[in-house]
């Protein structure tokens, strides 16, 4: 499996294309949130209701490889040994409050994968998931940032992104042990 996620840029232009009703930081979250909780969940089922269109339209078959990339490099970083895990996120480059909101929406997909997954109820979930679940929740519904002081919003950020990276990790692992991962075809 490639570990690589697809470019931001390029995966944020193909779901414009095809009219979306989600961002890519979004669709990465929804992403990360389904593969954690329910590695088994339907790929075809998922790619259906997040990506519209004609699959005979060309921007619809970009728009498709892009994302079972996507879906195959998450699935591969979650499960990876060495503990790499990676946001689909806008890059250093951008301004802070771009990158703010990419957090934000990537947290907003995360708790719409919850509702996709299976998850019955939070108390489903192991003590440490389930409150680091809460916390993704509530940097998803928070709303403006307060970007005064930009080297402590910086430090936040990185903060934050760190808290996601570990945190998705933890929660595949806890909630689907890397013992018992299966390998996922895509059909």
């Amino acid at each position: 499996m490639d570990y690589k996620l697809p470019g931001f840029y390029a995966f944020s232009d193909a779901l414009l294309r095809v009219d979306a009703d989600f961002s890519a930081a979004e669709v990465h979250g929804i992403q990360s949130s389904v593969l954690s909780i329910n590695a088994q969940y339907d790929f075809q089922a998922l790619k259906t209701q997040l990506i519209p269109g004609d699959t005979h339209d060309v921007h619809y078959q970009e728009m498709s490889r892009l994302f079972t990339a996507l879906y195959s490099a998450t699935l591969a970083q979650l499960n990876a040994a060495d503990l790499h895990f990676t946001l689909l996120l806008p890059d250093e480059h951008d301004g802070l409050e771009e990158r703010l909101q990419g957090v934000q929406k990537w947290c907003q997909g995360f708790a719409y994968g919850l509702a996709l997954s299976g998850l019955q109820t939070m108390s489903d979930l192991p003590e440490d998931s389930r409150e680091w679940t809460q916390d993704v929740i509530k940097i998803g519904a928070s709303g403006e940032f307060d970007l005064a002081d930009e080297e402590a919003s910086e430090t936040a950020l990185l903060d934050i992104t760190e808290f996601l990276r570990v945190g998705i990790m933890l929660l595949n692992e806890e909630v689907q042990p890397l013992s018992g991962q299966p390998e996922r075809a895509l059909h």
